[in-house]
């Protein structure tokens, strides 16, 4: 009986420690979401492969110029983002493509 109440209580320490670990691995699993990467992949990157960021003789010079792209896209694809929408896609496409050192 005594082995049976120590492995019950043993069992219930694993679980505690588990359910602690539980907001770390959502913090971690928030983190790696990049609400940029997502809205640009789910509304951009249809018709927008890495070849229109990448390619040698493109438009977009600074993160002033990126920002205007990403303002008139959204507007002619019909897309109503806020200003936080538009950050991050301009964060995201920044980190990604163009590297600019600037501050979006």
């Amino acid at each position: 009986m005594l082995n049976r109440f120590i492995k019950l209580r043993a069992g219930m320490a694993v679980c505690a420690l588990m359910m602690l670990n539980v907001p770390a691995a959502a913090a971690a699993a928030a983190a790696e979401f990049d609400r940029g990467q997502a809205l640009y992949e789910s509304h951009c990157g249809e018709c927008h492969k890495s070849w229109a960021h990448t390619r040698v003789q493109r438009k977009v010079e600074n993160v002033s110029e990126l920002r205007e792209r990403v303002v008139a896209w959204s507007a002619h694809t019909g897309q109503v983002w806020s200003a936080e929408d538009i950050d991050d896609v301009v964060q995201y496409l920044n980190r990604r493509f163009y590297q600019f050192t600037e501050q979006p």
